[in-house]
């Protein structure tokens, strides 16, 4: 069986300070952070996933710290042959803690499941567009970032953009990162809403700042994205 205290004694032994000192100065966090560099956290996420108890831990975790948090999300994402409403059901309540933007870009990225079933994921998300909580909009955006920026669905996913309301930082520069990947990947269906200012004065300038900082776009057309600045 997996116990708390054998996890925290583990995380413990994991901390460095000089990560601890630099994930302080970076990720702007109320929850307490350890210091525990990724790839570590990464494989006892690994292991942790695929213990028999796993689900004893999932109901009983404790989520004090920034580290409880990232481990957390990264157990559900290596989790294998379990119902995708599994997922859903310890990543909900999961969410309404993150407070900051690696514990929503680290632990959706690593949700590699949900591209099996894009009608579900969309289905279960689109509440989060319109949530008033600045991370959980963030999580929609993000969301739509890693899953739904293909072929199929890159015209509704960037409507969904125009629709998630803008005004709290951290929100506003993931949907300007989704931009800048829309402007990259699929430039001609992302321009227009550029050109029809469909976002606001920063989420605009700044979706073409991170455009143009992209060694994947020609200096032809970061000219033009730099004439397009509000």
């Amino acid at each position: 069986m997996i116990r708390n205290t054998e996890i925290n004694e583990r995380l413990l032994a994991l901390a460095d300070s000089d990560c601890k000192a630099f994930n302080e100065k970076i990720i702007p966090t109320g929850y307490e952070v350890r210091g525990i560099r990724m790839p570590a956290l990464k494989k006892l996420a690994k292991e942790l996933a695929a213990d028999p108890g796993v689900e004893v831990y999932l109901q009983n975790s404790d989520l004090t710290t920034y580290e409880h948090i990232l481990l957390y999300g990264l157990v559900l994402g290596h989790l294998k042959k379990v119902p995708l409403e599994m997922i859903f059901r310890y990543l909900d309540p999961l969410i309404l803690k993150f407070d900051n933007w690696a514990h929503v870009d680290t632990i959706i990225s690593s949700l590699k499941v949900f591209k099996k079933y894009p009608d579900e994921v969309m289905r279960h998300f689109l509440p989060l567009k319109m949530h008033e909580g600045e991370f959980t909009k963030r999580v929609f955006v993000i969301v739509l970032m890693d899953y739904f920026m293909d072929e199929t669905h890159i015209d509704a996913t960037l409507q969904h953009f125009t629709e998630v309301p803008q005004g709290q930082y951290y929100t506003d520069m993931a949907i300007a990162w989704a931009l800048s990947y829309g402007l990259i990947k699929f430039y001609d269906k992302t321009l227009p809403f550029l050109k029809q200012k469909s976002f606001s004065k920063f989420v605009h300038n700044k979706a073409i700042q991170k455009a143009r900082e992209s060694f994947r776009i020609s200096p032809e057309i970061k000219g033009q994205l730099n004439g397009m600045k509000i």
